[in-house]
């Protein structure tokens, strides 16, 4: 006697929602067919997908005049009668991204309209890994991608599909060791990267969380917080997050005009390395080396970089 194959919740309430909103099931079945390409540096593989409905979030303006006079689209209030949500751990909830950039991407707000924050609110992305071990769970800071810096809030998606995760295996063996809780839990530098990327290797929620405030700490000062996007995800029993410390929002193609105009404004998932280019012209003429000169030319590196080092291995005691 075959037994069924039961459908995950996660997969159920996304199913569900789908059914219910006609314009977000669009898009995600224009998503199937969006164009993707490859671009192979070295080693290492960028993806670029060319994405139209995200040019709601990549072409957003971000001073906070324009973000104090609209509403929130992440307040229940304000959201399409079509929204549904799932209650995730008394103080966020659940929906379904009606712009997707991933085969099934949730967004994941604070149920209190507060900042867009991540000091207090990381020990989050361990309890949803832990709740949903097929999730992979991202943070975009408010200065660095947060279509919504003014609502605290989280992104997720099927893990395994980022060329980050992907390429992990081999990224894995590379890793310089910054500082260690125990033989489990640890910070390290991922050399083979790209760009500049730390990571935060954690067994338990506490672990996670005392790496992750040691590294805020030692990150450069900016108001808000510090610039950062987070991709984490769960590797058997570890719990894997990867920081991308950040120097600015856009790169300076984002503001030139005619051929040097290239409209990319990396969050997470293009720093993973799942480039999003909302026009086809952009699309069409990204080359290998301008895609790794936009990541390089936002992420932390030189003197500050090696300070941040420093920090942290004083911290550490070596």
């Amino acid at each position: 006697q075959r037994r069924s194959v039961r459908t995950p919740p996660l997969q159920r309430f996304f199913n569900r929602q789908l059914e219910k909103w006609e314009a977000a099931c669009q898009r995600y079945h224009d998503l199937r067919s969006a164009k993707t390409r490859e671009l192979v540096v070295g080693t290492y593989s960028i993806q670029v997908q060319c994405n139209p409905a995200r040019m709601v979030s990549t072409g957003a303006k971000m001073d906070q005049k324009t973000i104090a006079e609209r509403p929130c689209f992440l307040c229940e209030k304000n959201r399409p009668k079509e929204q549904i949500k799932k209650e995730v751990d008394g103080q966020y909830e659940l929906l379904v991204n009606p712009f997707p950039i991933l085969q099934q991407h949730f967004t994941i707000p604070s149920l209190k309209h507060q900042p867009q924050r991540i000091l207090d609110s990381y020990g989050e992305i361990h309890k949803l890994l832990e709740e949903y071990p097929e999730m992979m769970v991202f943070y975009n800071g408010p200065q660095c991608g947060a279509s919504a810096p003014d609502h605290a809030h989280f992104q997720a998606g099927t893990s395994g599909l980022l060329p980050l995760q992907k390429s992990w295996q081999r990224l894995s063996r590379n890793l310089t060791p910054l500082i260690s809780l125990n033989d489990d839990e640890d910070i390290s530098l991922i050399d083979e990267y790209p760009c500049t990327a730390l990571l935060i290797r954690s067994r338990s929620q506490y672990g996670d969380e005392q790496l992750f405030r040691r590294l805020y700490e030692a990150l450069p000062a900016t108001e808000p917080e510090p610039m950062m996007n987070i991709v984490s995800w769960r590797s058997n029993d570890d719990f894997l997050s990867v920081v991308f410390p950040r120097t600015k929002h856009r790169p300076d193609c984002y503001y030139k005009e005619g051929n040097e105009q290239f409209i990319i404004s990396p969050g997470a998932l293009d720093m993973a390395g799942l480039i999003i280019t909302p026009r086809q012209e952009d699309y069409e003429r990204l080359t290998p080396e301008k895609a790794l000169g936009i990541l390089d030319e936002i992420t932390l590196k030189g003197e500050p970089l090696q300070q941040l080092i420093d920090s942290l291995k004083a911290q550490n005691g070596s």
